[in-house]
């Protein structure tokens, strides 16, 4: 187990080793925050935005690609 800080609350909490790899997702243990490891070496873990979604993305492009026509 290694402890690691959880950029949103300020936190401490213990995570396993192997689920700190890049791009993983891992929930805070004090705050429920949902993280993202975005550097390995140093560590570096990044608040997700759980309300955003791919789907979304795709349809403001194509919304984009109908304006410009």
């Amino acid at each position: 187990m290694i402890k690691v800080e959880c950029p949103e609350c300020g936190e401490q909490f213990e995570a396993e080793s192997d689920a700190l790899f890049l791009f993983n997702r891992l929930y805070c243990s004090a705050c429920d925050a949902l993280l993202e490891v975005i550097e390995e070496d140093p560590l570096v873990l990044e608040v997700v935005d759980e309300d955003y979604s791919d789907a979304e993305d795709a349809e403001e492009e194509e919304e984009d690609t109908w304006a410009d026509e």
